[in-house]
């Protein structure tokens, strides 16, 4: 597999595994989002969180493997 799509996917799965999450909670804790939302689900602020989140994952998971 070619190394930049292992990157991708790496961000792909980090980012779908917080949404997954956050939904989750959304559903325990019964909060409803005050913002706009996707689905009913999900907030604007929710999903810019999450590709912040995996690709400074993504960024740090690369650094690592490259140190090796």
């Amino acid at each position: 597999m070619h190394p930049k799509l292992k990157i991708v996917i790496y961000g792909l799965s980090v980012f779908l595994i917080y949404t997954i999450l956050a939904i989750g909670l959304r559903y325990v804790t019964h909060h409803v989002p005050q913002e706009d939302e996707y689905f009913g689900l999900i907030s604007n602020k929710d999903l810019l969180l999450g590709v912040g989140l995996a690709f400074v994952l993504t960024f740090t998971h690369e650094r690592k493997k490259n140190l090796k």
